[in-house]
């Protein structure tokens, strides 16, 4: 068609040449040559046009444009006190087809060790909010537990009878909401909601944290997250278009017990603190609570040994390059991975639900 087009042009063209050249035509032949010329050249246009958009829509299937990086589960977390108590607070999207198919809500809490009366400091709990179900028991008045043992059946018909919801069916009521009317759709008086029927439970923050895991879904940005202890244990990573996951990073932000009667975390993480982490003090580079980084980076290389945060990243490394095969442990210690001495506090089981989460 193209070559059709353009034959016509030199047509006309030369049509205009033999004008051009003194053969005598009259004012309508000559204005009707033009009037040719000018809609051959309109149609040209159109079919560049149609070209153009064409390659575009090659282009766009080679290179399709998306709203969130490749498909996925992406998590944001923060972490909080409740009743004194260390709690870990998640929210995960996940994308499908480009689109948000879902969303889960869930929180890891702790339970105090005890000296006696005295509460000396937490652990984190083995199951989560949504993992312990109705045994998560929101609702003790009901009087459905007796001697630590729950009647799931009875505390049901309790729940039924009194129009209450356990913790979880709460959780699910005000994920199905988010996901069919967006994350600011939600109204609220102080932190709980007022347009979300049978949610009675804070949730500020659970919407808070879905929209930055919908914006780690927009940047790539992948994350698991588990407690060890009173310590937060996560991992991290980053994801393109084409699905391939770089960058595995694992952190920790370590518990520091009870001060003045209140728990607390550290300010910095492992990560953030490098190496003031100070994980040989045998080195004698830090006095008065001054650390001589030049002398101690020289002492590590002298006994061949590395910071937390170094010997992480060769784990990460590892990690990315072969995922957990190579990664045996012994007692918690890593048996074949040169230069790595730190025991698992749950790293494996981080780094794997990072990956875990690319669909």
């Amino acid at each position: 068609m193209l070559k059709k087009i353009l034959f016509s042009l030199f047509i006309v063209a030369l049509s205009l040449s033999l004008v051009a050249c003194g053969k005598k035509v009259s004012k309508e032949e000559y204005d009707a040559i033009v009037a040719e010329l000018e809609a051959k050249k309109a149609e040209l246009d159109a079919k560049n046009d149609e070209l153009a958009q064409k390659n575009a829509e090659i282009e766009e299937l080679k290179n399709p444009t998306r709203t969130y990086k490749h498909d996925g589960v992406y998590t944001a977390f923060e972490h909080s006190l409740n009743n004194n108590a260390p709690q870990i607070v998640s929210v995960s999207v996940t994308i499908e087809n480009d689109e948000i198919a879902g969303f889960f809500i869930d929180t890891l809490q702790s339970t105090a060790v005890k000296n006696g009366e005295e509460t000396t400091g937490y652990n984190f709990n083995a199951k989560t909010k949504k993992q312990l179900g109705y045994h998560y028991y929101m609702f003790p008045a009901s009087g459905k537990k007796v001697d630590g043992v729950l009647d799931v059946e009875a505390y049901k018909e309790w729940l039924a009878e009194n129009n209450k919801k356990e913790w979880f069916e709460q959780a699910n009521i005000l994920e199905q909401y988010i996901l069919e009317n967006g994350v600011e759709a939600i109204e609220f008086d102080g932190t709980k909601p007022t347009n979300v029927a049978g949610v009675t439970v804070s949730a500020k923050d659970y919407v808070e944290l879905a929209k930055k895991a919908i914006q780690n879904a927009k940047d790539g940005k992948l994350l698991a997250v588990t407690g060890y202890q009173d310590d937060i244990i996560w991992a991290t990573a980053t994801i393109d278009k084409d699905g391939i996951v770089s960058n595995y990073l694992i952190d920790v932000l370590q518990g520091q017990g009870i001060v003045d009667g209140t728990f607390q975390f550290k300010d910095k993480s492992k990560q953030e603190l490098g190496y003031e982490y100070y994980m040989f003090p045998a080195s004698g580079k830090k006095v008065d609570d001054v650390l001589d980084v030049d002398a101690y980076k020289e002492w590590l290389a002298e006994n061949n040994k590395k910071e937390w945060f170094e010997q992480v990243a060769i784990l990460c490394a590892e990690f990315e390059a072969n995922g957990p095969y190579n990664m045996a442990l012994d007692n918690n210690k890593f048996l074949s991975v040169s230069g790595v001495t730190i025991s698992d506090n749950k790293y494996i089981q981080v780094l794997t639900q990072v990956k875990a989460n690319v669909r």
